[in-house]
């Protein structure tokens, strides 16, 4: 599992070469957390000249979002917001991507390795999904209780597994006074505006890893906010109410096992202030 990450700014992280096998061009990273064990990453990306790969076969569940600038999937051209998600062992066209891009990439489940030219896994299972979300309408999110709904657009969803990348929109003024905790994990990268909560501000480029069950809330978007969001699993919101310090409350939604649980020190950069349970 990768550990809790709450919050950082990216521009906090120091660059490395980028880990991006059997591509040509010059890329930096920043590794905004990453699973040593079985090699999942999140990472953000700087391209200092133009890159290209080949076509071939990763051996992660890969993704890409199109922070600025462009990058081309076989013959398709995706600006800001642009989307690509690859299964493991399935095969994917050539991609290449303009000088001085930025991108998210993300690795899941495996490492950075890449067969150029490679033939699909027998064990594959799905297909390359490709969006661009300037093509999707904002949906209206499901809520419990009488709070003002968020606005999603769905990237991508594994049907068996409920894992799932989404944009999501909080228009200014959203707020909800719950504390909230989830049984998978949730990963979020801050695309524009401001939110406040409990763990500290939000602001383009801050970035959470949360693993499953920490408890978090309570929220307030000084400005339209709008993040990317993944989760391993299917979202499901458990909220505790008429709260006491650290970690009573009243469970509204949940069962006794299904409470959540005290979290380690998360990791936190230096530019979101000193860590507090205040709240929590």
């Amino acid at each position: 599992m990768r550990p809790h990450v709450e919050l950082i700014h990216e521009d906090d992280y120091v660059w490395h070469v980028a880990e991006l096998p059997g591509g040509a061009g010059e890329v930096r990273e920043r590794r905004l957390s990453t699973d040593e064990e079985d090699g999942s990453s999140a990472l953000s990306l700087e391209f200092d000249t133009d890159w290209s790969r080949g076509a071939g076969v990763p051996a992660a569940d890969t993704e890409f979002f199109v922070v600025s600038g462009r990058l081309t999937y076989g013959d398709t051209p995706l600006g800001p917001g642009g989307y690509v998600q690859v299964p493991t062992g399935v095969p994917m066209d050539a991609v290449s991507i303009d000088a001085g891009s930025r991108v998210l990439h993300w690795r899941e489940y495996g490492p950075a390795d890449f067969a150029l030219d490679g033939e699909r896994a027998v064990e594959a299972d799905g297909e390359v999904t490709v969006r661009d979300p300037e093509d999707m309408e904002w949906v209206a999110a499901p809520t419990v209780g009488p709070i003002s709904p968020l606005f999603i657009k769905l990237l991508h969803r594994d049907e068996k597994t409920g894992f799932y990348t989404r944009l999501i929109l909080a228009p200014k003024g959203w707020t909800d006074h719950r504390l909230a905790h989830h049984p998978c994990y949730e990963e979020f990268y801050t695309l524009a505006g401001r939110m406040t909560y409990n763990f500290g501000d939000i602001d383009p480029g801050t970035y959470c890893f949360r693993p499953p069950f920490v408890k978090h809330g309570h929220f307030v978007a000084e400005e339209d906010t709008t993040w990317i969001i993944r989760s391993d699993g299917e979202l499901i919101n458990w909220y505790t109410t008429e709260e006491w310090i650290n970690w009573g409350g009243e469970a509204e939604n949940y069962e006794p096992h299904q409470a959540p649980q005290p979290s380690t020190m998360p990791l936190r950069s230096r530019s979101r202030g000193e860590w507090t349970r205040d709240g929590m």
